[in-house]
């Protein structure tokens, strides 16, 4: 050969086997650019929550004109505490989340320091048999809302903590276990079982999002169950409930006549509902129609139509959450987008559950909907976290086509070759 000839055989392109493609999106970007429909869903799922919970709290106050009071008795104190809301939505969302690590100690100790100064006769208020409530002035909360959000945030920050990486029993429940054990106890003391459920829920959450063993895991909530049990029976007005819950029709009259006016309420409604503010119901018939029950008088309102758009909205917004904590690739951001997102969906399914029948009431408000300030507040709080963490935390990058498919592709080269298939999928 030549040495033209050689020079000529050098100058010609290589072709090069191809490679994987490379990741879909670069390890820089942020959770709000790799993932806008989700980061999007969530605030406006929230605010037509928000709109759809105005409109009931207007209808509901409404039927107060036939017991002499004004009827925009609860919507002005609601809107009020929307815009309050709203504001503290708007400042949190442009907060670095980061530094809810060193906030969720000072927000816990104000949120604890609340909820003992409940037990002070000067300031505690007792409203339905449980004094839950704290008036200071012309100011009234109720500092259990508070502490939910309060667990949340200290969660996501000792969750990620050197301590828990051990991995044992005793790393997840000190000081994160006692923290919620702690909340726990105080709630049940002001005699807001339902709130003390829903702040259990949140800390078993927390705990298996943290990578907490499972047989340590079923062991704190088997212990957990056995507690809400004996603390049940041991009180004859919620021992009721459960008898009520198991056969409505027992006592219609008696323990179970708001279950029984629930249903009856979302029976009226029908297919498409008897009409905007044509309720029956919230005429003096059905208990708490503007707070734990309000999604009975909505039903019969709007129909299985209008209830079932609200449900959707609430499967919209929580599986907007999971899919930002998904690919959130910063462990505090993820904990913070999943605890408040669970912390709207675990209630709004106890209370729905409770009203259709399902699961027993706990008086517990639905999100964003029931007439409740405290419960408003810190449920747009808690959307304005999702935000704020949305919008500077790094995301997870996808798995590239060829790595999503590469089992896929080796499975068919063995069965060419006659080998085996394969039984299990690929990483993708």
């Amino acid at each position: 050969m030549s040495s033209a000839t050689a020079r000529e055989i050098r100058s010609l392109p290589v072709r090069k086997e191809s490679k994987a493609a490379p990741a879909i999106e670069h390890a820089g970007s942020r959770l709000k650019e790799i993932a806008p429909a989700s980061y999007h869903l969530v605030w406006i799922t929230a605010l037509l929550l928000l709109v759809t919970g105005m409109c009931m709290v207007l209808s509901v106050s409404v039927a107060k004109v036939v017991t002499g009071e004004g009827k925009y008795v609860y919507l002005r104190p609601q809107a009020i505490a929307a815009v309050a809301g709203l504001v503290l939505l708007v400042v949190l969302a442009r907060v670095d989340y980061r530094k809810f690590r060193r906030l969720s100690v000072v927000f816990l100790g104000v949120a604890g320091f609340l909820l003992l100064l409940v037990h002070v006769p000067p300031f505690g208020q007792t409203v339905g048999g449980g004094t839950s409530y704290l008036k200071v002035g012309s100011l009234t909360l109720q500092p259990s809302e508070f502490a939910k959000l309060a667990l949340i945030l200290v969660g996501a920050h000792l969750l990620t903590t050197r301590r828990v990486r051990s991995g044992s029993l005793r790393a997840y429940m000190w000081p994160f276990g006692a923290v919620g054990l702690g909340i726990c106890g105080l709630v049940t003391l002001e005699g807001d079982l339902g709130t003390a459920i829903i702040i259990a829920g949140l800390l078993l959450g927390m705990l298996w999002l943290g990578g907490m063993q499972m047989k340590h895991w079923w062991l704190v909530a088997g212990t957990g169950v056995v507690t809400a049990a004996a603390l049940i029976f041991s009180s004859p007005e919620r021992t009721s409930r459960i008898f009520s819950f198991l056969n409505p029709s027992a006592d219609p009259q008696g323990s179970s006549y708001q279950l029984w006016q629930s249903l009856v309420a979302l029976g009226r409604g029908g297919w498409f509902g008897v009409g905007p503010g044509e309720s029956v119901q919230k005429f003096q018939y059905l208990p708490k129609a503007h707070t734990d029950m309000i999604f009975s008088i909505l039903g019969e309102e709007f129909g299985l139509l209008g209830a079932g758009m609200v449900l959707v909205l609430f499967v919209a917004f929580g599986l907007a959450c999971w899919q930002l904590a998904r690919r959130c690739a910063d462990p505090m951001g993820k904990y913070l987008i999943a605890g408040c997102g669970m912390l709207v969906t675990l209630q709004a399914v106890v209370n729905i559950g409770g009203v259709i029948g399902a699961l027993p009431l706990t008086g517990v408000p639905l999100p964003f909907i029931s007439y409740g300030r405290s419960s408003l507040v810190v449920m747009l709080m808690a959307v304005g976290v999702i935000l704020a963490v949305a919008r500077r935390a790094p995301a997870r990058p996808a798995s590239s086509p060829a790595v999503r498919y590469s089992n896929v592709t080796r499975l068919d080269r063995r069965r060419r070759d006659g080998g085996p298939r394969g039984a299990r999928i690929g990483p993708g």
